[in-house]
């Protein structure tokens, strides 16, 4: 703040002194107009006399009735080298004959004009002096005096003017630095406050910023959106171990049961010994496959989530539309697919889809119809329609929740693959839209935008390419 008090300060100064250089330029510009402008005058009314009236009786009355406020004017009529005419003045300025400098130009007129500053005790003048010309012809001298004393006086005026009006912008800038200064480290404060509750484990505090758009706007609003995000994070994380321990839990206390059992009879059959490994196998092989889903929605959070690559659109559906019919025994269909090439994650797309595919093979039974599709609009749409018996308006609110099952008797599985469906369309930039009833089947939509920024690059690029 000093330094910006500082800086303003040496500007208003050198304001002032620009403006002191140009009001005394401006002011001895108007003297010596005012002095050069006497001399014409007095020459242009001398040259219109009356007939037959003399020069000098021109002269006298001349001067008497001529007054300045500024300029004082003397004549003298003399000839060149002649010594007994006399000096004529205007009232009140016969001293400025007696100047010994003006006394010489009134007995021998000056070839040119001359110009000096002359001191007196009347004050400090301007004095100019030259040939007195009248109708082309020279006719004696003159003198002419402007009192720089009434002139400083109005320099001192507009100086003292524009001074008072530089420290007066001098202190409306310093107010007004101090109160942006003061507003900008008001929130500052904030920022910091909000940083030390955050290092302290508290993410629910907000700037929640009202002023300006600028930089302290932009950096409160962009705090409270990491916050935001940190947040939400922290909170994503603590629900998934929250889950994955609860879940996991059951799939581990079967095991262990059985393994326990069969430990303490070890002389039970050999069948019922297979019987009982195969089951423990079995929920082991469920909980990995549930570990290795937890760890896809854990690394969903993460920056590098996707390995994008460019992928046709025709091959990733018939990829998936093989790889489905092999799962059950249903009507399948695949609508034709538009010729596009895009730029995706294909593993986790196809893994996407299958997840779709596995639900819709759930739903449905051997004569059930499956129909895969794929447009291009507004956005690209990867669809999974079944006819299935459908989802409840209740169950839809919580269908993308993790290890939400609904109708989990006919269903089973982990409830993770919706929930990693959103998240793999929500990396692309996308989002997943359900339309269901119960009885009517199920309608599931992936659809990612058509622009969107690549995840290895920092400039926009399209999501669809020409096929």
């Amino acid at each position: 703040m000093a330094g910006h008090s500082l800086i303003l300060t040496v500007a208003i100064a050198a304001v002032v002194y620009q403006s002191d250089r140009t009001i005394t330029q401006r002011l001895q510009r108007s003297v010596s107009a005012d002095l050069a402008d006497e001399a014409q005058e007095f020459s242009t009314a001398a040259a219109g006399r009356p007939a037959g009236q003399s020069l000098q009786a021109f002269s006298t009355a001349w001067l008497q009735n001529h007054a300045h406020n500024r300029v004082r004017f003397v004549v003298s009529l003399a000839a060149p080298g002649s010594r007994s005419a006399p000096v004529l003045a205007e009232p009140g300025a016969g001293w400025l004959a007696d100047l010994p400098k003006v006394a010489g130009w009134m007995h021998d007129p000056p070839t040119s004009t001359s110009t000096y500053t002359a001191h007196s005790a009347l004050g400090t003048f301007r004095v100019r002096g030259g040939a007195l010309v009248v109708d082309g012809e020279r006719v004696g001298s003159y003198a002419a005096a402007s009192n720089l004393d009434l002139i400083n006086t109005d320099r001192n005026d507009q100086l003292a003017l524009v001074a008072l009006e530089g420290l007066l912008a001098l202190l409306a800038a310093i107010a007004a630095g101090f109160l942006l200064l003061r507003r900008a480290l008001r929130t500052v404060n904030k920022v910091t406050e909000a940083a030390d509750e955050a290092a302290r484990g508290d993410l629910t505090q907000r700037l929640s910023y009202r002023g300006p758009d600028d930089e302290v706007g932009r950096l409160a609003r962009t705090v409270d959106a990491m916050l935001t995000q940190l947040d939400a994070s922290f909170t994503a994380q603590r629900r998934l171990l929250a889950d994955a321990s609860h879940q996991l839990r059951t799939p581990l206390t079967v095991a262990r049961g059985h393994l326990e059992v069969l430990a303490r009879h070890d002389t039970d059959p050999d069948s019922e010994r297979a019987e009982t490994v195969a089951l423990v196998v079995d929920e082991l092989t469920q909980m990995s496959l549930m570990v290795d889903r937890l760890l896809m929605l854990g690394q969903a959070l993460e920056p590098d989530f996707l390995l994008e690559e460019r992928i046709e659109l025709p091959s990733l559906l018939q990829e998936v539309f093989d790889a489905a019919q092999v799962m059950a025994p249903r009507r399948w269909t695949l609508e034709p697919v538009p010729e596009m090439t895009i730029w995706a994650d294909r593993a986790k797309l196809r893994g996407a889809l299958l997840n779709l595919v596995d639900n819709a093979v759930k739903a449905t039974t051997g004569t059930g119809a499956i129909t895969l599709a794929a447009r291009v609009g507004a956005e690209i749409e990867l669809e999974v329609s079944d006819d299935g018996r459908g989802i409840s308006a209740e169950d839809q609110r919580q269908v993308f929740d993790r290890f939400r099952r609904f109708a989990e008797s006919s269903y089973g599985g982990s409830g993770l693959g919706l929930a990693i469906v959103k998240a793999v369309a929500e990396a692309h930039g996308g989002r997943v839209v359900l339309a269901s009833a119960v009885g009517e089947g199920c309608r599931v939509v992936m659809a990612l935008p058509l622009i969107r920024r690549r995840s290895d690059e920092s400039t926009w690029a399209a999501t669809v390419e020409p096929g």
